[in-house]
């Protein structure tokens, strides 16, 4: 085996244009045929890798250009479709493969950490009933409409969506899925030591394993304007719920999202020392209406953390 990549399809609909939307998960190559870049590419060598051809590449360039091929049964000619992924920005080796299978960079994301050693519970945290639901998604969606690749299909998933409202209106709420990592790195020396410290403390070897971390994923966030507290109070009052001490979140640097928590510095000691994660979101645009794709460059993406994590 040459490689491998997982293409995750997902119904998407952006400026009105119906569309499906691949999302690249779990590539690798093989160590024999891998090269060794010494530096990040700059934009203009980047475009200079799409004229480039590997074994992998031209097996498994006709999928990126028509992934619709990978379904069953009959499929709708030239029927408009993206191909994307998030592409670490040190991860030099998928950047190149990434350009040479047509992806381009339409923004940046940051990947990033909330914890609480000792959550305190908050009584105003409620789950979301049946008969409730269709409103708060029309705020989660109102919230959201001008990002790109917003998907609201697993909002609710396992009666997990939880709110705080005043006023019987919701102002903070959260998807939350459970994810449990096997860690082979940290990511730097500095982390590491202090995730095999904190693992010899007896009052936190149960929550920190230097070999294993489980975390929760916060999805499809709200708040509305005014309601940060709040929304910290729903974040660590979750964690407490589920008896985790550790949460991730992911979101397009240009977003008004991820401006909220830049602003408000409460993420936590694992932030502090971890600090944030980035990576380009790197698009190929099949049969796509030129006036649809600016929608990409000018629009921030919505990052779905479980999705990526």
């Amino acid at each position: 085996m040459l490689g491998s990549g997982g293409f995750c399809n997902k119904p998407t609909e952006t400026a009105g244009i119906a569309h499906d939307s691949w999302l690249i998960r779990y590539f690798s190559i093989k160590a024999p045929i891998r090269g060794v870049p010494k530096k990040r590419k700059a934009k203009a060598d980047l475009k200079d890798e799409n004229k480039r051809t590997t074994v992998l590449g031209r097996f498994i360039q006709p999928v990126f250009a028509d992934p619709a091929q990978l379904r069953e049964g009959e499929t709708q000619a030239d029927q408009p479709a993206i191909v994307f992924a998030i592409v670490d920005q040190t991860n030099l080796r998928s950047m190149n493969f990434s350009a040479q299978m047509g992806l381009e960079t339409v923004g940046s994301m940051a990947a990033f950490t909330f914890s609480r050693l000792r959550p305190r519970r908050s009584n105003r945290i409620e789950t979301v009933e049946e008969n409730q639901r269709a409103n708060i998604l029309k705020q989660i969606r109102e919230f959201y409409k001008e990002y790109t690749l917003f998907y609201s299909d697993n909002i609710f998933n396992n009666d997990d969506y939880f709110v705080i409202k005043e006023g019987g209106r919701m102002v903070a709420g959260i998807q939350v899925y459970p994810v449990t990592w096997k860690v082979v790195d940290f990511g730097n020396k500095l982390t590491n030591r202090a995730a095999s410290l904190f693992g010899k403390i007896p009052s936190l070897s149960k929550r920190i394993n230097k070999d294993e971390i489980s975390f929760l994923a916060f999805d499809a966030i709200y708040c509305e304007p005014g309601y940060e507290k709040l929304l910290y109070e729903l974040m660590e009052g979750v964690l407490e719920r589920k008896k985790h001490f550790l949460a991730m979140m992911m979101m397009d640097l240009e977003s008004d999202l991820y401006a909220l928590f830049k602003e408000k510095k409460k993420l936590g000691i694992l932030h502090k020392i971890q600090g944030n994660s980035y990576a380009d979101i790197r698009v190929r645009f099949i049969h796509m209406p030129d006036a649809v794709k600016k929608h990409f460059f000018d629009r921030p993406t919505y990052i779905p953390t479980y999705d990526n994590s």
